[in-house]
């Protein structure tokens, strides 16, 4: 095998020095380099082979070129959605992508294993924001996201989730609801702060509601989720409306529906609060108005080459109508 080109092998081929190679190959020639010798030096990576070693560069420049994605849930499609797009805008600056997905990220990110990171910590109730400062000390840039978080040398993203989701509720009690179900996860088998906060915003408004219905499920299984909702559909004093704490839950109350013959949202109306997944039917949500998280991502590259004061990106929620409610 022969030996992987160096940096010293595409300056001997394309006749000028290490520097200048440098130079082209970082986007930094700054006019150093004429549009002839440029073509040189590219023509003398192409015809090498040469790849420059990103740990090598990352030495030198005193970076790790690398940041990492910290979700609570890594299989989640929020976690999908933010992976994806701080993936697609570190490719721009030349930045690898790491999702740290079990253990102790605090820790880790303490060893200088990336220049930054983006951390959530939607619902993550008990956080102390203190437990961020050695990380920003470091000198990494952060990207949070959570509401009650204040910017303190880093940048949080806060949604109105909670609000968006008393706004639905309200919305099923004017159309004059009085049975209302809320699929949710059983309170023994725990599950995560956001759906407690999602409840927490069903409870605060059905408040004293006559017959009020609280139908528990395991809302990351549509399997569980399908038959909770089959028992509840099925009795004869069933609920007029159902209120699903994440999209598989919706999904499965209406598939179960139909297949009792009952009409949505007709006979049994349903909001489900997620909306994230591409979706086959036309089920109301509570959902982020876009999830497109590169203008988040974007924070965090610019807090990387410009650091500064924090800044707070909003997410606005909001109760989308479609054909189950």
């Amino acid at each position: 095998m022969s030996p992987k080109p160096t940096v010293r092998d595409v300056a001997r081929r394309a006749g000028v020095s290490v520097a200048t190679v440098s130079y082209v190959l970082n986007g930094r020639d700054d006019g150093r380099a004429r549009p002839e010798t440029r073509d040189r030096v590219l023509a003398a990576v192409a015809e090498l082979g040469y790849t420059p070693s990103f740990a090598a560069r990352g030495l030198r420049r005193g970076r790790t070129e690398q940041v990492y994605v910290v979700p609570r849930w890594p299989g989640s499609p929020f976690a999908a959605a933010l992976a994806r797009d701080v993936a697609a805008v570190a490719e721009r600056h030349g930045y690898a992508t790491a999702m740290f997905v079990r253990g102790d990220w605090e820790g880790y990110l303490r060893r200088h294993v990336a220049d930054g990171a983006a951390i959530d910590l939607w619902h993550h109730r008990g956080f102390a924001a203190e437990r961020l400062a050695p990380l920003v000390e470091m000198g990494l840039a952060l990207l949070v996201f959570g509401n009650g978080i204040e910017p303190d040398g880093f940048d949080v993203v806060r949604s109105n989730e909670r609000e968006a989701c008393e706004e639905a509720v309200r919305f099923l009690v004017a159309a004059g609801h009085e049975r209302i179900a809320c699929l949710r996860r059983r309170p023994d088998e725990g599950g995560g702060d956001y759906r407690a906060v999602r409840f927490e915003a069903f409870a605060n408004v059905v408040g004293e509601l006559p017959a009020q219905w609280l139908m528990p499920c395991t809302h990351n299984s549509w399997e569980r989720g399908h038959d909770a909702a089959l028992a509840i559909l099925d009795r004869p004093d069933r609920p007029t409306a159902i209120f699903a704490l994440s999209d598989s839950a919706g999904l499965a109350a209406y598939w179960a529906a139909r297949s009792l013959g009952l009409r949505v949202p007709d006979d049994v109306a349903i909001v489900a609060v997620g909306g994230v997944h591409e979706h086959t039917t036309q089920v109301t949500f509570v959902e982020p108005d876009h999830m497109d998280l590169a203008p988040a991502a974007g924070l965090l590259f610019d807090r990387l080459a410009h650091p500064g004061p924090g800044r707070v990106l909003f997410q606005n929620w909001s109760l989308v109508h479609r054909g189950t409610a």
